[in-house]
């Protein structure tokens, strides 16, 4: 059984890397800036026949802990957010990314955060909204490639629970809403504008003043164009009335992706070299090179605390806590970005294993050499029926769904 756990409009199946959704620049000396604009995606999409990169903007973990790494010691850090969602694992691992920074981490939704994004968006400290920003959050939905029996559904089933009460976790941290309220608005489909969110705790601060987000719907309401940037939200059911709609709605000039400004260093006075001021202040450069090694050790003591806390703020989402116990006391501690990422490369090799393991019990069944049933094939025991039953329900979703997600 192939499955793809998404929360939001991105249901394509990507197979090759391609360019960086993402733009991280210096802002200062002690600031950085991050600017996610697109569908979340575990991929990059490519054209079926060219192999090329499709046209878009898309937020994949391609690369990204790399870059991430280069301003994560960064004090003030901007997360600039403009997205749909998508693949709920990635939002996952984003969120996880952002929320193990050290520094203070600010997001500013400047245009609308749905889905998978609203679960990018808790990871900050602070998040800013504008009077038109929009706020959804829904369920996750699985898109589906193969023939399923019982005990597959209830496999999958249980998979989707555990990632909804994972992302119902997360946005209980950020608000303090209970768990069980807030899955009740996760089945709903429920979209919050920017002040709707602050009295709701998924945001901070309301940005009043500045340029509000520009927002059209295309004429079938299947596209949305925030700030110059196109959303796909066919499988959306609740999508706000308020939204303008234009027959031709796409602008003519898309916002880039790209920070509002950048750090620019100048060159300063030179020095002398540390050979020459020993010769000339040995005393001085004796205590300054103890004072480093007090220093040294005090670090190291807070940047272990440090871990471990960052480690604790995500357990909760972790599914296999083994991998938590092991990350933080085992023989190969990593950080908690490093954590992320072992967690994703678990739910790849267990979901390869079931693969395996399925086509292997299909093979061993012998389901290939039983010849049609004497009554028909109709169901004659209670436990045929309800597969059968069973059957016809997942035909008839899959001929009004389509195969794909909500």
């Amino acid at each position: 059984m192939r499955k793809k756990f998404l929360m939001g409009s991105a249901a394509r199946q990507p197979t090759a890397a391609a360019p960086k959704f993402w733009n991280m620049a210096e802002t200062g000396d002690d600031s950085a800036e991050i600017t996610l604009y697109g569908d979340v995606m575990a991929k990059q999409p490519t054209d079926w026949w060219t192999g090329q990169p499709e046209p878009g903007l898309y937020i994949t973990p391609e690369g990204f802990m790399d870059d991430l790494a280069k301003i994560k010691d960064k004090a003030h850090i901007t997360v600039k957010l403009n997205s749909c969602g998508g693949d709920l694992y990635t939002g996952i691992a984003i969120h996880n990314a952002l929320k193990a920074l050290s520094g203070e981490v600010n997001v500013v939704v400047e245009g609308i955060a749905a889905s998978a994004a609203s679960v990018i968006m808790c990871a900050g400290d602070t998040v800013t909204v504008f009077p038109g920003s929009l706020i959804m959050i829904h369920g996750v939905s699985v898109v589906l490639w193969d023939a399923l029996n019982i005990q597959d559904m209830k496999q999958l089933i249980k998979g989707m629970d555990a990632s909804e009460r994972a992302v119902a976790a997360i946005y209980n941290a950020k608000t303090g809403i209970e768990i069980d309220k807030l899955r009740g608005m996760m089945t709903k489909e429920t979209w919050l504008t920017g002040a709707e969110a602050i009295e709701n705790g998924f945001a901070d601060e309301l940005a009043e003043g500045e340029t509000a987000a520009e927002m059209s719907m295309s004429g079938d309401r299947k596209v949305l164009f925030v700030n110059g940037i196109q959303h796909n939200v066919g499988t959306f059911r609740n999508i706000p009335g308020t939204i303008p709609v234009n027959n031709s709605a796409k602008p003519e000039k898309p916002v880039a992706n790209k920070p509002s400004k950048a750090a620019k260093h100048e060159g300063g006075k030179q020095h002398m070299t540390l050979e020459e001021l020993r010769a000339q202040e040995p005393e001085l450069v004796a205590q300054i090179e103890q004072d480093a090694r007090n220093t040294a050790q005090s670090a190291a003591v807070t940047a272990e605390r440090e871990r471990l806390a960052a480690i604790d703020s995500i357990a909760a989402s972790v599914p296999d806590q083994q991998l938590v116990h092991d990350a933080k006391y085992g023989d190969n501690p990593c950080t908690a970005q490093d954590l992320c990422f072992r967690v994703m490369q678990q739910s790849a090799a267990q979901g390869q294993s079931f693969l395996t393991a399925y086509a292997q019990d299909g093979k061993n069944s012998g389901a290939a050499d039983v010849s049609a049933a004497p009554n028909g094939g109709a169901a004659s025991t209670p436990e045929e029926q309800d597969a059968a039953e069973l059957a016809v329900v997942l035909n008839a979703y899959n001929q009004t769904k389509g195969g794909s997600k909500k």
